[in-house]
């Protein structure tokens, strides 16, 4: 009972924290690198299959996927090409050189292909330009707002999603960074997708209901329309989608296009897309977020290939925080564990010093006596 209690606190308050470290970076990497190579079917001819991925990656366009196989030669490669790659990273050689040294594995057409198609590590800067961000992507403007706003005033049974999302795009439901509208528009590609997870797309939708209930937009688009204007003019539109919103859903939803926005920032819009689809809730954008941060182009390719089947999701493991009421409930779980391993120490003893009595009874022999009676024995009186 203590472990299931435990077990129900930790689901309640989310305490496994998502977070990058230093130290866990390369164990998630590795793990992913492992799911990679887990998609090589023929032992005997893995080079030439990693050679393919990597070019069908580069005809497909997906420098991101493309990069990430490259990467994953440790455990795609047969271990002889593989052991060249495992020495560059045992002595500290960063991902930049690493691909540098993979592609010479390559056959030279691959290879030349990915030179003309992909920018090598090696040659990006460190940091991004400082006019990188001046204009952040969108998913509309007003005009493409009061379109859908009329098209949700006059049938209810339009989908509100991409309505919603431009709202916040346009700032109309809280400060929206540049980073949170990269993460709104790869969330609405996600959506579009026929390999987006139902039970994910439901709980969006939910989220989305309860941040701009669509009744309550409507009724105040027809009350703020009384002073001019009809209720789906920009103007109208945009005051009553403002008035209708829920706080605390709204933080939810920048809180969670935040997250899809460190995905396309630490991959691409393309990667953090595909990503999505491997989702079935928004807790779940936590550990994407963080395969993507450390494991890069590695979980795009992952995510590009590998079965919705929770694996990669696995491949992140978060890290336990305490807080008052887990501590109460694992000190249950060890007086449990306590008397547990007391009664069965008695058990034992128990056990022995019955064992011990029937030795002992064994080893003693009692002899017994015939005895003979018969008529001659007896005596008159």
């Amino acid at each position: 009972m203590a472990a299931g209690a435990g077990v129900f606190i930790i689901g309640r308050d989310h305490l496994y924290a998502y977070e990058y470290t230093q130290a866990g970076a390369r164990a998630i990497s590795a793990r992913v690198e492992k799911l990679n190579g887990e998609l090589i079917q023929v032992d005997f001819d893995r080079q030439r299959q990693w050679d393919n991925m990597v070019s069908m990656e580069l005809m497909a366009n997906d420098p991101s996927a493309a990069r990430g196989f490259l990467l994953s030669g440790t455990e795609m490669l047969p271990s002889r090409s593989a052991s060249v790659l495992r020495h560059a990273v045992a002595e500290g050689v960063d991902d930049a050189a690493l691909e540098v040294a993979a592609m010479q594995l390559l056959l030279p057409g691959t290879r030349e292909r990915y030179q003309s198609s992909v920018r090598l590590l090696s040659l990006q800067p460190s940091t991004a330009s400082p006019t990188a961000t001046e204009t952040p992507e969108t998913l509309g403007d007003p005009r493409d707002f009061e379109l859908m706003a009329r098209a949700l005033l006059t049938e209810p049974e339009t989908d509100p999603l991409q309505f919603v999302l431009t709202g916040f795009s346009l700032g109309l439901g809280g400060e929206m960074s540049a980073r949170m509208n990269e993460g709104a528009v790869a969330l609405l590609a996600a959506t579009r997708r026929e390999d987006f997870p139902q039970a994910f797309g439901e709980e969006l939708n939910a989220l989305i209901a309860r941040a701009v209930p669509i009744e309550t937009f409507r009724a105040a688009a027809n009350v703020s329309a009384e002073d001019g204007g009809q209720p789906g003019d920009f103007d109208n539109a945009s005051v009553a989608f403002a008035a209708s919103m829920d706080p605390d859903a709204a933080g939810q939803i920048r809180t969670a296009l935040a997250e899809i926005g460190d995905m396309s920032e630490a991959t691409s819009t393309a990667a953090a897309t595909m990503m999505l689809t491997h989702a079935n809730t928004l807790l779940d954008l936590q550990r994407l977020r963080l395969l993507a941060q450390t494991a890069g182009d590695r979980a795009a390719a992952a995510a590009k290939r590998l079965p919705r089947d929770g694996r990669l999701l696995s491949a992140a493991r978060g890290e336990l925080t305490f807080n008052r009421d887990l501590w109460f409930a694992a000190g249950g779980v060890l007086i449990a564990l306590g008397g547990l391993a007391l009664v069965v120490l008695f058990n034992v003893v128990q056990a022995m010093r019955s064992a011990m009595r029937a030795q002992d009874d064994d080893d003693h022999n009692y002899e017994s006596e015939l005895l003979e009676i018969s008529a001659n024995n007896w005596r008159p009186l």
